[in-house]
């Protein structure tokens, strides 16, 4: 078929468009969770634990108090957190730039609430995870968890935060950018206190295809299921870490392929699940969860034995027995009970 000089012009009009703008930068937020692991031991004030109010309001009100009382030592959130999470964390932007992609981070705090790696922050230990001495739902039942930790996030994002803080919620972060991609990388138990302003954010994008969330193992997620980006265990073989860094990594990757396309949640849901079909199958695990007492009885029986075997072997010896505990929270609650039994 002929085509004729004015045809083929726009064809070369329009695959020069389509190259260049293949290499434009697009810019995508990303919200990411904090990290136990801090460059610096919290005080007694700054651990949850120390907070006795049994109502969550009372409980919060409290806590932000402290949060925001003068004198408190702090410094900015990127440079507080680490371990190998955060390390992860702290390459997305590189990676980014090399796909073309202009990204900003904000964290996910259960302390803090939403932040910035600018944020000035004191070190501090709170969680959505429900089974630590530190968790924002202490105390309560299983049915009241969910709306205890929503409450808990809902109260945080009223405070206006701490210094060097833009935006204190999701909801937030679609309003200023409705035409830029939002990145959740989160925990089923951070996605169920978040929930809500997960929503809310959905709803202030000018499309829905702009929302993605990662959280490797998380099948449903109410109204917001549509918005779960297909990955599971099976990565790790392939992204490599530990099982507590692969939310991240599974991100980390996602970056790479965004480069290749506009960023989109049908787009990066087929990358996923191309990758996701090269992975040999995942190892079956059936482990019931303990509580930290639980744990800690379990270390101390050990320790009184007439061997001192390793953290690594201890939490081995605990998994192999059926019951689950994750590696950085293991660790903690080794720690202190060896200190406990060294003062006894």
């Amino acid at each position: 078929m002929n085509v004729s000089h004015c045809e083929l012009f726009l064809c070369i009009l329009f695959f020069k468009y389509e190259l260049s703008n293949s290499k434009m930068d697009k810019a995508l937020n990303i919200v990411v969770t904090c990290t136990s692991r801090k460059t610096r031991e919290p005080l007694a004030r700054f651990r949850l634990r120390d907070i006795r109010d049994k109502a969550l309001q009372d409980r919060a009100l409290n806590w932000i108090e402290r949060l925001r009382a003068k004198g408190n030592s702090r410094t900015d959130a990127s440079q507080l957190y680490c371990g190998e999470y955060w390390s992860v964390v702290r390459s997305l932007p590189s990676v980014a730039r090399d796909s073309g992609v202009t990204p900003r981070i904000w964290i996910c705090s259960a302390g803090y609430g939403l932040i910035s790696p600018q944020s000035q922050i004191s070190s501090y230990s709170a969680t959505f995870s429900p089974y630590e001495r530190d968790s924002v739902t202490r105390g309560f039942d299983a049915d009241a968890r969910r709306i205890a930790a929503r409450q808990w996030w809902r109260s945080l994002s009223r405070w206006s935060g701490p210094s060097g803080t833009e935006l204190r919620s999701l909801t937030a972060i679609a309003r200023k950018y409705q035409n830029v991609p939002l990145l959740v990388v989160a925990s089923p138990d951070y996605l169920q206190a978040i929930d809500q302003d997960l929503s809310g954010a959905v709803a202030a994008l000018s499309r829905p295809d702009l929302f993605l969330i990662v959280s490797a193992g998380t099948r449903t997620l109410g109204k917001l299921t549509d918005h779960l980006l297909p990955c599971d265990a099976r990565l790790q073989s392939c992204l490599g870490g530990t099982r507590g860094t692969l939310n991240i990594r599974i991100a980390r990757r996602l970056l790479q392929y965004m480069g290749r396309g506009q960023i989109s949640l049908d787009r990066q849901k087929v990358q996923l699940r191309r990758l996701l079909s090269k992975q040999p199958p995942m190892e079956q695990y059936h482990r019931r969860v303990v509580t930290d007492e639980q744990v800690r009885k379990f270390i101390r029986s050990e320790l009184n034995k007439n061997d001192f075997p390793s953290r690594s072997l201890l939490l081995k010896k605990l998994r192999s027995s059926g019951r689950a505990c994750e590696q950085s929270r293991f660790a903690d609650l080794y720690t202190e009970t060896v200190s406990d039994e060294k003062v006894a």
